[in-house]
């Protein structure tokens, strides 16, 4: 008895605690763009902490303080790794290895020509770092953490080429060494990016199992539940997607015959027909409170099923496939009894198809024939940018101009470790406002607990030995972090800056160190939102309906198809209920990006907040009607109102024709269901009628 309570206690414990996390997330600062603790990479932040330190012990050994430019250089490179196959991690890390060099070389150089040549070279450099972004993330990260080693190289003039070529062979070191370190000793697991996307899609189907559960023991008001499907269901449907495209870009000599991937791509359709089941059990879970042991049930019923889902996470991200055929039987286990706890019965489907998925079959290709092709595009991509319409284009001139008024007044000023400022700035700006001013902030954030933190240290420790040591930790939790928060990767990082210039600079007074970065992070976060807001600002679209056209239409037309199951095809449902999903993920995310430009509400109209709220309950009541236990055929009548509706539903997008209200159908022809997807598509008709009204007003 002792020994099943305690076994029992366990898991409650950890559910409350993981009850804890979620309830941080879901309430975090809206500038706090990003936060998924499962998302922490702790190998990641172990293998840049190796090559980090590992140079500043050789440093210390050799009584030499310019290795602590080895450190940098090692802890960029790190950071600049592309992930994927080996080809491009190789690709990544030399190349930002050697760009850092050449370019940080000669921008030292200029800075001890003086000062007009160095304004000139971070002009050149900085400007060409933001328009790499144009051909992509990865070709971004080497460009931009490029330029970031061009404006710090600055602060260290050279004017002694031999001197110079010394100081460069050490950075240099540290670089080739993090590139040998993650490519020989410290390897990446071709499988590990598709094992820890399916972990974090586990997870995120496990957050709407246990937040459903909480709002079942809660008995949530209904605008509880629709709050649980707009952030819920957004964050599933884009671990869907990341997941997808980390199992597709699988190299192809890893595919064939391989049951580790065959393991992958079973967990991917199982988590599509997952996230299905859990959107109608959701949506089902919101009408039994009303019966308090029917709601104790399910809710115990859903943590556990949330429970298990986290044990399948971390069970794919470990490889341990031996116990996943278990842990499913469990599931369904549960999933059976669950039918019984509900109002609207729901079934787990097993039979789902993974659509519109594009694995990388093709053969390998010969370096030659990748490097032309490489090329080609590369050309393309550049020819397509060069013209003031190029949003590439404007944001490279705009962080050029930026980062250089911030190095001239830096220097005219005179202030001590200036690079910090426009490394600050170089690393926030964005295309967009609604991205810089977020960044901004966290960077802010970031940087004042971080120099107190840096503060803190500095007292405790003073010598060499002392804080190499330091950096270790500093070093794993700034990388582990930073998929999870960019507050939190700021936060690590002043610290881990600041020791690093302390051992580069022997005797210097930690406090000033942090407090020096933190007035020049300030200086570079107002040069950067100055610049974002004024100079050739990249807004999102005025009309922003644009986008809510499109998740309508999507919603509407799942809604629809749904009514009309099982008379239409799986393959043709899931395609249907994965448009409606993006289209609602991707109009949320635009108005979130206006709500940030604007720093207000009062623009986004109560029509438009309560459509976006219906998109997501009419997703879950076409899943539940898909699954449902209790499904009919649909009666003449209601089919031909549904196509007046959507007709009109559609013509009130346009803004063509001016609806005409239709009589709803009788309710007792109509199942529960029914009447709600009825009801939903009445309600959507009135709310686009108004809003075509005040447009034409």
């Amino acid at each position: 008895m002792l020994n099943r309570k305690s076994n029992a206690s366990s898991p409650r414990g950890s559910s409350r605690l993981y009850a804890i996390v979620t309830a941080i997330y879901r309430k975090r600062p809206v500038w706090m763009v990003s936060f998924s603790a499962s998302e922490a990479n702790l190998s990641e932040g172990l293998r840049a902490a190796c090559a980090s330190t590992a140079m500043l012990a050789v440093g210390n050994v050799l009584h030499d303080p310019t290795f602590a430019w080895a450190a940098i250089g090692a802890f960029w490179t790190c950071l600049a790794d592309a992930a994927g196959s080996n080809r491009a991690r190789f690709a990544s890390m030399m190349g930002f290895a050697l760009l850092s060099t050449v370019c940080g070389g000669l921008t030292a150089f200029a800075s001890g020509a003086g000062a007009i040549w160095a304004a000139l070279a971070v002009l050149i450099f900085t400007s060409l770092g933001g328009f790499g972004r144009i051909w992509g993330a990865a070709t971004s990260q080497v460009t931009i953490l490029a330029a970031t080693a061009c404006v710090v190289m600055v602060d260290r003039p050279m004017r002694d080429v031999r001197e110079g070529l010394a100081f460069l062979g050490v950075y240099l070191i540290g670089c080739l060494f993090a590139v040998v370190l993650s490519l020989t000793i410290w390897r990446i697991h071709p499988f590990a990016m598709s094992r820890a996307s399916l972990r974090a899609v586990y997870l995120r189907l496990a957050d709407i199992a246990l937040d459903s559960a909480r709002l079942l023991e809660q008995r949530a008001a209904p605008g509880e539940w629709a709050t649980h499907a707009a952030k819920f269901r957004a964050d599933a449907r884009a671990a869907l997607e990341r997941a997808r495209k980390a199992v597709a870009n699988v190299p192809a000599s890893r595919t064939g015959g391989r049951e580790t991937y065959d393991t992958l791509l079973s967990l991917l359709t199982e988590g599509e027909a997952l996230f299905a089941y859990l959107i109608a059990v959701s949506g089902a879970s919101e009408k039994v409170p009303g019966d308090a042991r029917r709601a104790q049930r399910a809710a115990r019923l859903l943590t556990g099923m949330g429970n298990v889902l986290r044990r399948i996470g971390a069970d794919a991200n470990e490889g341990q496939w031996q116990r996943l055929a278990d842990m499913q039987q469990r599931l369904r286990r549960l999933a059976r009894r669950l039918e019984t706890a509900l109002i609207e019965p729901v079934k787990l489907k097993s039979d789902f198809e993974l659509v519109d998925f594009a694995p990388a079959y093709a053969p390998p290709e010969r370096w030659t024939d990748s490097a032309i092709r490489l090329l080609t595009r590369t050309g393309s991509t550049l020819k397509a940018n060069l013209t003031t319409e190029s949003v590439g284009l404007r944001h490279a001139a705009r962080v050029g101009v930026t980062t250089t008024t911030g190095f001239l007044v830096i220097r005219a000023l005179g202030l001590p470790f200036g690079y910090w400022a426009t490394m600050a700035t170089l690393l926030i700006l964005q295309p967009s406002i609604a991205a810089t001013w977020p960044r901004s902030i966290e960077r802010a954030a970031g940087s004042i607990v971080g120099g107190v933190l840096a503060a803190g240290i500095g007292y405790a420790i003073h010598s060499p030995l002392g804080i190499s040591l330091a950096v270790f930790p500093l070093v794993v939790a700034t990388m582990a972090l930073r998929p999870v928060s960019y507050s939190l990767f700021v936060l690590f990082l002043t610290p881990t800056f600041v020791l690093v210039a302390d051992f580069a600079t022997p005797g210097a007074s930690e406090l000033a160190f942090a407090l020096t970065r933190l007035g020049n992070n300030v200086l570079g976060c107002v040069l950067a939102l100055v610049a974002t807001f004024y100079l050739w600002p990249t807004r999102e679209k005025a009309d922003y309906r644009a986008y809510l056209s499109g998740a309508v239409r999507a919603n509407v037309e799942y809604l629809s198809a749904a009514l009309e199951s099982p008379r239409r095809s799986d393959k043709d449902m899931e395609r249907l209920r994965r448009a409606a999903g993006l289209g609602s993920n991707n109009a949320e995310e635009a108005i979130g990006r206006v709500r940030l430009e604007k720093l207000e509400d009062s623009m986004i109209d109560t029509v438009t907040l309560t459509v976006l709220s219906l998109l997501r309950r009419m997703a879950g009541t076409a899943t539940q009607l898909r699954l449902s236990t209790t499904w009919r055929d649909r009666h003449d009548e209601l089919g031909m109102w549904i196509a007046a509706v959507s007709a009109d539903i559609d013509a009130a997008l346009e803004r063509t024709l001016r609806p005409i209200r239709h009589e709803l159908p009788a309710r007792d022809k109509l199942t529960s269901l029914e009447a709600d997807a009825v009801g939903e598509l009445a309600l959507m008709q009135r709310l686009l009628t108004e809003r075509m009204r005040e447009a034409r007003g």
